[in-house]
């Protein structure tokens, strides 16, 4: 039984390899523009387009491929066909997408482990994607320091340098030396909080670009070397097609298909070659030359030029939010319709609930606060065991508010913290002429949002519990309790107040049961 029209299948038959080519090189125009801006962006869509993009550039590039071998089977019993040799044209284009852009070689780690599935499908995709996995062994954590470095923020730089072999050793598991700890703790302690912060920043940065690109090939000397062979054999074959074949033979649309190929290739490549000449990875290699003053103009129009054309920033500067009662006390009809596949409705929930906040107040802050518990710890292990109860042993509420961090499991002590936050937040602080109480009152409620957003979104990133049903449960106990008093709330403040309103001195087992999680 046809599922399709005759029509329908014969129109297919005859646009599929033009249609599959031309989406494969779409695919990979698109992951080489913005697979990698999920480094510094946080909106859902970019990721839902990389991660697309990135699953299907393959499968595409493959079944085009087949189609592209099945065509040349079938034109062998047949008189040749002109276009079929055009076609047959199209395979090294295919081959190079199979390879992907230089700014994607994997969207997780686990692709890593993946990789010989994934390199049957075409063998340029071999080096990069290898390399970016192998950059973890234990045989691979040295990178040179450079300490010839002054002016236009060059001390981040260096300290930033130096500090790379140490940060590489924490992603391969190995232990770090006692000189390695005091050379980081001296490189931290020696900066401001900005500069603290985009040390790290920078780190952070390096280590995607090694784990999830081909940062490892590209910035090197053979990686140069292939893509300037590439970038010219490129060209060199859009002139020779331009000039040199006799294309009144083949048909226009496959002439105008291979025009587009090959442009396209060129885009790519320029694309690629931007990149690598507007990145962090070529101020590191220029900071190897000894002319201070030319490496110094070159860092910095590359910067220029980066803040220009693409993006100067390593990483979103944003911190994601998640609030329970905000979440609980809003209408969810939206989602009542959307089907129940795979809990989909819960998915979209969540993410329409979360929210941004600029966390560029909160360095400061954060910093001193980072400084003076190292201060007053003599073993830094300590500062791991810290939950919360060292701001409360400071201020001597140990013993009323100590079961909060310390008798109950942290997934328990995120939530219950959350709350009491977001309760006893004052809603006119905005009004208060104190700006450092301001400062302060935001900071905590960003930092509650945020370990909630970690409980709800990434349970990965927590000690393991059982913060999900926990949530759940919690969840459910304040929309009945909403619900119950619907005609009594009028305004958020109103269910604060509501809240806190509520006889807390029997034991939640005493009037919920053991099977209740809520807090």
């Amino acid at each position: 039984m046809q599922t399709f029209p005759e029509s329908i299948r014969k129109l297919w038959n005859e646009w599929e390899i033009h249609l599959m080519v031309l989406l494969s090189l779409f695919l990979q125009i698109v992951l080489i523009i913005f697979s990698n801006r999920r480094k510094y962006t946080f909106r859902p869509w970019n990721r839902i387009l990389i991660w697309s993009a990135y699953v299907s550039a393959d499968w595409v590039a493959t079944v085009a491929l087949g189609i592209l071998s099945r065509s040349q089977g079938d034109s062998q019993a047949k008189h040749p066909d002109p276009n079929y040799t055009l076609m047959a044209f199209w395979t090294p284009f295919l081959l190079l997408h199979l390879g992907g852009p230089d700014t994607i070689t994997a969207y997780s780690l686990e692709d890593h482990e993946l990789w010989l599935r994934h390199a049957w499908t075409g063998c340029p995709s071999w080096g990069g994607f290898l390399c970016a996995s192998e950059v973890l062994g234990r045989d691979s954590t040295h990178i040179s320091v450079h300490s010839n470095v002054c002016g236009w923020n060059y001390q981040v730089w260096r300290e930033d340098l130096g500090s790379q072999r140490q940060f590489r050793r924490l992603y391969a598991d190995l232990i770090l030396t006692f000189f390695d700890k005091e050379y980081s703790e001296l490189i931290i302690r020696s900066l401001p909080p900005e500069e603290a912060f985009k040390v790290v920043e920078m780190e952070i940065s390096f280590m995607y670009d090694v784990l999830y690109t081909k940062a490892t090939v590209v910035y090197s000397l053979p990686g140069i070397l292939l893509r300037t062979a590439s970038f010219f054999s490129t060209i060199s074959t859009l002139a020779a097609f331009c000039f040199f074949i006799d294309k009144h033979q083949f048909s226009t649309i496959d002439i105008n298909i291979t025009y587009i190929l090959l442009f396209g290739a060129i885009f790519l490549e320029i694309y690629a070659i931007m990149v690598l000449i507007l990145s962090d990875w070529s101020i590191i290699w220029f900071r190897h030359k000894n002319n201070n003053f030319l490496i110094d103009s070159i860092c910095r129009a590359i910067t220029c030029f980066r803040s220009v054309l693409t993006s100067d920033k390593r990483w979103s500067r944003r911190m994601a939010q998640n609030n329970l009662i905000d979440s609980c006390l809003r209408d969810k009809t939206k989602f009542d319709e959307v089907p129940r596949f795979f809990d989909m409705n819960k998915f979209l929930e969540r993410y329409w609930y979360m929210t941004w906040e600029n966390v560029d107040d909160m360095k400061e802050p954060i910093f001193s606060c980072l400084l003076e518990m190292t201060n007053n710890v003599d073993d830094p292990k300590q500062l791991l065991k810290h939950r919360g109860d060292y701001v409360i042993s400071k201020i001597e509420f140990i013993k009323k508010l100590g079961w909060s961090v310390v008798d109950v499991e942290f997934d328990h002590s995120i939530l219950v913290w959350h709350i009491a936050t977001d309760l006893f937040y004052p809603c006119d602080v905005d009004k208060s002429p104190d700006t450092n109480l301001k400062t302060r009152c935001k900071i905590s409620k960003c930092l509650s949002e945020y370990m909630l957003y970690l409980l709800v979104m990434c349970p990965f990133m927590l000690p393991k519990g059982i913060g999900e049903f926990r949530f759940r449960d919690t969840c459910s106990d304040a929309k009945r309790f909403f619900q119950q008093r619907s005609e009594s709330i009028s305004s958020r403040n109103e269910a604060c107040r509501l809240l806190l309103e509520v006889y807390t001195e029997l034991e939640p087992r005493y009037v919920k049961g053991d099977k209740s999680k809520s807090v």
